[in-house]
């Protein structure tokens, strides 16, 4: 099996993405590389690449470009907020007759790291993987409400609302210019 500090960007024990970002020659760390090859931009420049170079300017007492401390905030907006716009609308309208119980709170959820991956995925990438996020989705909403799973074609409307959030978030784009 390969290991992370395998990757094309150690050169000579140092990452060179995140020596790259701190102007500094930063060491290769195996917890780091495990985290980052699971990021969605991996072995690129990613929160862990950049968590990894702000730690290393930390501790030459170097300062620390806002650029290195913006690339640790998630996108806020996106297809994932878009979803989360639809699922919320969906839920009042349950309301209504008495059900809204059946879809989970977003507090409740956990879906918060599917949002944000979704925000980081943008519109193209959410569309690659529209199924694979329905199930992913099904699988946190299951825990909610075991019985979901019997529901016919629940996955395919789950994949529609991926794909409505997508055409949602590429019309503010679009609108916005």
């Amino acid at each position: 099996m390969r290991k992370p500090s395998d990757c094309s960007h150690n050169h000579e024990g140092y990452c060179q993405i995140s020596s790259d970002l701190a102007k500094i020659p930063v060491p290769i760390a195996e917890d780091a590389c495990a985290a980052c090859i699971k990021q969605t931009n991996f072995r690129a420049k990613n929160s862990v690449t950049c968590s990894k170079a702000i730690y290393q300017l930390n501790l030459v007492r170097m300062p620390i470009p806002q650029e290195l401390l913006d690339c640790l905030k998630p996108p806020t907006t996106g297809p994932g907020a878009e979803l989360e716009k639809l699922i919320e609308k969906t839920r009042r309208v349950f309301s209504w007759f008495c059900l809204g119980w059946l879809i989970p709170d977003t507090f409740y959820c956990g879906c918060s790291s599917t949002k944000t991956r979704m925000n980081e995925l943008g519109a193209w990438g959410c569309l690659r993987e529209a199924d694979d996020l329905a199930i992913e989705i099904l699988a946190r909403w299951i825990k909610h409400f075991p019985t979901v799973r019997y529901i016919p074609f629940v996955t395919n409307i789950l994949a529609i609302y991926v794909v409505r959030a997508v055409v949602n978030t590429s019309a503010k784009e679009n609108q916005n210019g």
